[in-house]
């Protein structure tokens, strides 16, 4: 086994559920899906139903992309808060994480797949 290309590999999943802490905690953004194809996320399902993969993968996808990485997040959104106002939101807060481990040459792709319009405790609801 390649040591180098598994500590990249952990430092990837490692950086990704901080990631996914970092987006959980952006005003507006209620939920992450994991990101990926369809066909990607077809075959991640069948491998959890195996036992071959943990349910704890991050959501978050962390890819080398030789260049630098490449992040990719699909988020769902609440109504109220103005989907493209999170969005920046939650490509500063991506950036600004990066940015602290010296990962200066990310390409970021968030991407919102659900908008929520339901009323919520957390924004203004009782």
């Amino acid at each position: 086994m390649n040591t180098a290309h598994s500590a990249g590999a952990v430092r990837g999943v490692a950086i990704a559920a901080e990631i996914e802490d970092a987006l959980r905690s952006v005003p507006g953004v209620c939920d992450l899906y994991r990101s990926g194809s369809l066909v990607a996320n077809v075959a991640d399902a069948g491998a959890r139903r195996l036992g071959l993969r943990d349910d704890d993968t991050p959501l978050v996808l962390v890819q080398d992309a030789g260049a630098g990485l490449r992040v990719d997040a699909a988020m769902g959104v609440h109504i109220s808060s103005g989907a493209t106002a999170t969005m920046l939101a939650a490509h500063r807060a991506v950036r600004d994480l990066l940015t602290g481990h010296e990962l200066r040459d990310a390409h970021i792709v968030l991407t919102v797949v659900h908008v929520d319009d339901s009323p919520s405790p957390a924004h203004g609801a009782t």
